[in-house]
């Protein structure tokens, strides 16, 4: 997969990272109809509708493995350092890791044959292949100078969407949501779900730098918070008179007590519908920065070669009835400029890998936020 972001905080040199964990194992994204006349708690997006910030509709193909969220692969990131395919991230205890690749290693061959002049599809086809197939890796370590062998079987690999999750000031939960994939709300239900048990009663919801994504995940995520039957996204398709409506699910408990959205320039298309439908319903307080403004809506469209390529669905009509929020993205309630310094610090927790719990007692904006909450807990009607 290729993980890549069109805008970046100032600070960030941009790296191509690539997630080479990389088979589908019998999810799929595709062939879901599209449905109008969307009746509450009877059905959901299809699994092929996206809004994501930098998607290209002119792209040749489309690898939509990152919105499946479930990957066949070794579990590493890759980047090219003078051409060279070095790895610049591991995932804790993947096939790579088990083998002895190290990060900063520099792949040389593949199954024996050599990486030099490969491009990244390339690098990213080579190293797909089912769980428990064999792959042959040639690696250099930099460090040493010494060249060695790994062999290795693919794995299932999973694509953590939430990070970050933990208590903050004994009753806030804070967690973060860097992107939208098929098990993005289970996943977060399973991260809320001890914290609740451990006296969370307030919820801080991390949208900076997430671009958006599958749009079932943006229900899935809604649904724990809204009450059933309630609106969450509205759309507007580019080829038919009817609009489409998703409602809040009626199953599984509602997470009570006050809410808190934190945003930024870089929280587009399927994030920013999530925020905007909690805002609207929740009366969740967004705090941070003005988001991008990215309401269009693609579909995956599956040819007969196995390519995948994007096509024009619609767009996102905003709740609150404004037919320019699109362009306009959404302003915070509360506005709190993050630094360069917080600005990259949050960016680099995005990227895949990087998954253990950070200190966040410097970080002001997640700090405003807690307040709010606290605040509002300690309300007579709280």
């Amino acid at each position: 997969m290729l993980h890549e972001s069109p805008i970046f905080p100032a600070g960030v040199r941009h790296a191509t990272v690539i997630l080479a964990a990389l088979v589908l194992t019998g999810i799929t994204l595709l062939g879901a109809p599209a449905r109008t006349s969307i009746g509450p708690d009877t059905e959901e997006p299809p699994d092929d509708l996206v809004c994501e910030l930098g998607t290209d509709l002119s792209a040749e193909s489309v690898d939509p493995t990152r919105w499946v969220g479930r990957f066949g692969g070794i579990g590493i990131q890759i980047g090219f350092n003078n051409d060279a395919v070095t790895v610049d991230e591991m995932m804790k205890d993947g096939p790579a890791e088990k083998a002895g690749v190290c990060k900063g290693d520099q792949i040389v061959q593949i199954n024996d044959e050599t990486t030099a002049g490969l491009n990244v599809n390339d690098v990213v086809r080579r190293l797909r292949g089912e769980p428990g197939s064999a792959l042959k890796l040639t690696v250099v370590r930099p460090a040493t100078g010494k060249t060695r062998e790994c062999r290795l079987q693919r794995g299932l690999v999973k694509v953590e969407s939430v990070r970050d999750a933990q208590l903050l000031a004994g009753k806030v939960a804070y967690v973060r949501l860097a992107s939208f994939n098929r098990y993005t709300g289970s996943d977060l239900r399973a991260a809320l779900a001890p914290l609740e048990r451990a006296g969370a009663r307030g919820w801080v919801l991390d949208l900076r730098h997430n671009r958006g994504g599958l749009l079932r995940a943006v229900r899935d995520v809604a649904s724990q918070f809204l009450e059933p039957a309630q609106s969450v996204l509205v759309l507007r398709p580019a080829q038919a008179e009817a609009q489409q409506q998703f409602f809040a699910s009626r199953y599984g408990p509602r997470l009570g007590g006050p809410l808190c959205v934190l945003v930024n320039l870089n929280t587009g298309g399927a994030a920013e519908a999530l925020a905007g439908a909690l805002r609207w319903h929740r009366h969740a307080v967004l705090v941070g920065a003005k988001t991008c403004g990215h309401n269009e809506v693609v579909r995956l469209v599956a040819a007969p070669d196995g390519k995948v390529s994007l096509t024009l669905h619609g767009d996102i009509i905003p709740l609150d009835g404004k037919e320019t929020a699109g362009q306009r993205g959404l302003a915070p309630d509360i506005e709190v400029v993050a630094t360069s310094s917080e600005d990259t610090a949050v960016w680099q927790r995005v990227l895949p890998g990087r998954r253990d719990a950070a200190d966040l007692s410097n970080n002001r904006v997640i700090q405003r936020a807690v307040a709010i909450c606290l605040g509002q807990l300690g309300r007579p009607s709280q």
